[in-house]
């Protein structure tokens, strides 16, 4: 009886730590999911940036050959 008791034990705390484990997996995906969101955004920010920085050379450039 002890043995059963012990397996019950063990597959109680193994059934606990994969609901852990699971909770942690969706947290960590969500988590992931907006650091790729924000890497999107900031992507975008960059290259609208870097055409911005390129119209005021290309501007800066202009005036000083005039």
């Amino acid at each position: 009886m002890t043995t059963t008791t012990t397996e019950t034990r063990t597959v109680r705390t193994l059934r606990n730590e994969i609901k852990t484990q699971k909770e942690q997996i969706t947290t960590l995906l969500l988590r992931m999911n907006t650091l790729s969101d924000e890497i999107s955004g900031i992507k975008t920010e960059i290259s609208r940036f870097k055409g911005h920085v390129a119209n005021d050379v290309k501007y800066l450039t202009d005036r000083v050959d005039q």
